[in-house]
């Protein structure tokens, strides 16, 4: 029960959950992130922290960047079941799909794969 609440609060933030929308498209630098989104590095290492803390994120150091991906190969017993919540609540988010537009342009302006 205890990952379970720590689960839905983590994805009790709009923010977080748009985050993790864009961590449908693959691992993303903070950076990328930040840029995309027009939060401060603060907030949005906060927000992926918690994300991380539920075991809906995990991350991964190169370098002085920190790069951040979904758990999609969690064992967890909730988290494929909330990914896939998150992928239909994603698709009919109007700020979403403007976010994953700026992804697809930050993507192909820095040449992300």
């Amino acid at each position: 029960m205890h990952d379970f609440i720590k689960i839905t609060k983590a994805l009790s933030d709009p923010t977080r959950v748009r985050i993790l929308g864009l961590l449908l498209e693959g691992e993303l630098c903070v950076c990328n992130i930040v840029e995309i989104m027009g939060l401060s590095q603060p907030t949005i290492s906060r927000h992926l922290k918690q994300c991380t803390d539920a075991g809906l994120t995990t991350a991964r150091k190169a370098g002085g960047w920190t790069h951040y991906s979904l758990a999609v190969s969690s064992t967890e017993l909730y988290i494929t079941s909330f990914l896939n919540l998150l992928q239909q609540a994603i698709a009919t988010d109007s700020e979403s799909m403007v976010l994953q537009k700026n992804l697809v342009a930050l993507k192909k302006a820095k040449n992300i794969l």
